[in-house]
């Protein structure tokens, strides 16, 4: 009330004063509140080479800091998804082995999400990607030992199961159950990635209540259920070899999509590859290489479903080969990734390819809807 009260003595000496504009500017006081936290964590690793125990061959210590915005249900996902909150978080992590390993800092986004709410405790989950540097990665002849990351900077992904309760007014204490993924999908080799779970206590501060408006009674609009074709060019390069140059490969996606909620589309296509790194994949694998050009083209059927967050989406596909001609790789492929609508029917993306637990490629591509 008393930011109310100012804001109209503002306008008033101004002589602006107008009760819309005055409610304006108290709703913005009131909007997108944000919570302040810290994590602290303790955990093993998951072993990334054969010598090596399975699990916690050394222990990782890390902090975390962390700001997110709540969100309000102005905008209809968020109602969708139960008003999840948009965070970021700065990551340190000490693996407990520094000549080899080294430590890590990330810096991630994510969506925290709530599962099961009480009265005053809550259990979230939160997802999220981002970036991983790392002090210590394989350098030939230098740090022979590392034979998880291949390069200083990759991805991460991020999972966390949050218990939650209130210490104070604004103040909550939290549990944490937390897995993290670092990998460079290929970019660099090796890349076994960093795979490790750990257990965390941390507390949030949030500056005030969050006041939500009542859900709206009337029914979300109905989704457009016709279905669309889409067109998506991509590239990437990757390494094979421990020593070895970069090799692109090239992709070109043509797919059906079919909405069936507002928050979930079914898609079913195909794919065609141009891999320029075949001869090396021979080598990688221990076959003689053919002495005849080797064809680089590959083509495969694909399925999958596309999740929709407003502009951004989470696409998840399952591919099979139906043209392989030299079988270097399974016959079936993954690919993950995030696409985001730029203008319209426009969008770009990042895909990780992959072949069961091996990355084969990060592709980054451009994709139209007809």
């Amino acid at each position: 009330m008393f930011k109310s009260i100012q804001a109209a003595a503002v306008l008033l000496v101004l002589g602006f004063y107008q009760p819309d504009a005055v409610a304006q500017i108290t709703a913005l006081q009131a909007n997108n509140p944000w919570s302040f936290g810290v994590n602290g964590y303790y955990g093993g690793l998951f072993r990334y080479k054969s010598d090596l125990p399975p699990l916690s061959f050394t222990n990782t210590t890390g902090v975390e800091v962390y700001a997110h915005q709540h969100t309000l249900g102005d905008k209809p996902w968020q109602v969708l998804y139960r008003y999840p909150q948009i965070g970021f978080a700065f990551s340190y992590y000490h693996y407990g082995v520094p000549d080899e390993l080294g430590e890590a800092f990330t810096l991630t986004t994510y969506l925290d999400n709530v599962l099961l709410q009480g009265r005053k405790n809550s259990l979230r989950l939160n997802l999220g990607t981002g970036l991983v540097y790392s002090t210590r990665y394989y350098i030939p002849e230098i740090n022979e030992g590392n034979k998880a990351i291949g390069s200083p900077l990759a991805f991460v992904l991020r999972a966390t199961l949050r218990y939650e309760f209130p210490l104070r007014r604004n103040t909550f204490l939290n549990v944490n159950l937390a897995f993290r993924h670092f990998s460079n999908g290929g970019l660099n080799k090796p890349n076994n990635g960093m795979n490790f779970p750990m257990v965390g206590l941390g507390a949030r501060f949030q500056h005030r209540e969050v006041m939500r408006e009542p859900t709206p009674e009337e029914a979300p609009p109905a989704p457009d259920k016709s279905t669309h074709l889409n067109v998506r060019l991509g590239v990437g390069v990757k390494e094979v070899l421990l020593v070895d140059e970069k090799h692109p490969v090239y992709n070109l996606s043509v797919y059906g999509s079919r909405r069936i909620s507002n928050a979930s589309a079914l898609l079913l296509g195909a794919d065609g590859f141009y891999d320029t790194a075949l001869r090396e994949e021979f080598i990688n694998v221990g076959l003689p290489v053919p002495d005849e050009d080797l064809d680089a083209r590959m083509a495969g059927l694909t399925v999958g479903h596309e999740l929709h967050l407003n502009r951004l989406s989470v696409v998840v596909q399952l591919g099979r080969y139906i043209y392989q001609p030299l079988g270097l790789f399974p016959d079936y492929y993954q690919r993950y990734g995030l696409k985001y609508n730029i203008y319209n029917r426009m969008s770009a993306s990042v895909m990780l390819l992959a072949h069961t637990r091996t990355a084969n490629v990060v592709e980054w591509g451009a994709g139209w809807q007809l």
